[in-house]
């Protein structure tokens, strides 16, 4: 290459540089936009309630109760933070309901250690008065949208980003984010599977192969058992 289209080639190679870290004409800052601080994700901590209903005879579970305390406690086990506390209304129930809610919840995976027991005066209108479960989870949200109509989108000739370009996708963010406290701080990771790596490691030297073997057309993505020839 010559010496002039040389120089020609860097000397367009700088202006394009240039301009893409030029600043914004006129000193205009919507042209730097952050959908996450214009419009934040708040985490805050909220209380998880469920009221278990017990038969007339005080010593047992209500029709479909034992089904929606596990459903309960599966929701603490994917998003739940520290105890679960189960309030007993004083002197109301017997022995054997609370038996039955613990038996529940142990069989969802829910630990003695991760339950604390607490009673409450019942309320002196009539009824039977209910168990009450609850835990402390955190939930995600986002500012309202679509309250800024100030700007004609017809004529935009900086191109720049209107007042609620990204709230949708903010909304969208924190409506599903399978755990909100996942932005306050990243879940720890689970140990390593030390024997499986173990056994990668050996059949690497060995020279084998170190996937797992596939049992069926399936596991292996085969579509056809056609002979193409």
């Amino acid at each position: 290459m010559s010496r002039i289209p040389l120089l020609l080639a860097l000397g367009l190679t700088g202006i394009a540089a240039t301009g893409c870290t030029s600043p914004p004409l006129n000193n205009d800052e919507r042209q730097y936009y952050d959908a996450a601080q214009q419009f934040p994700i708040t985490v805050e901590p909220q209380v998880q309630t469920l009221a278990v209903q017990v038969d007339n005879d005080l010593n047992s579970l209500a029709r479909g109760e034992a089904e929606r305390i596990s459903a309960f406690a599966q929701r603490w086990r994917n998003r739940g933070q520290g105890l679960v506390n189960v309030a007993t209304p004083s002197g109301a129930h017997g022995d054997g309901v609370l038996a039955q809610v613990k038996k529940v919840l142990a069989a969802n995976g829910v630990d003695k250690g991760a339950v604390q027991f607490s009673t409450y005066n019942p309320p002196s209108s009539e009824g039977v008065a209910p168990i009450t479960l609850s835990y402390v989870a955190y939930a995600a949200t986002a500012a309202e949208c679509g309250g800024d109509w100030s700007r004609n989108l017809s004529f935009e000739p900086r191109n720049t980003m209107r007042p609620d370009f990204g709230c949708s996708t903010q909304h969208n963010f924190a409506a599903m984010v399978a755990d909100p406290h996942d932005l306050i701080e990243p879940a720890t990771s689970e140990p390593a599977d030390a024997m499986r790596r173990s056994i990668v490691i050996e059949k690497y030297q060995r020279g084998e192969a170190t996937q797992s073997t596939r049992n069926n057309q399936y596991e292996s993505g085969r579509t056809s058992n056609v002979n193409p020839n």
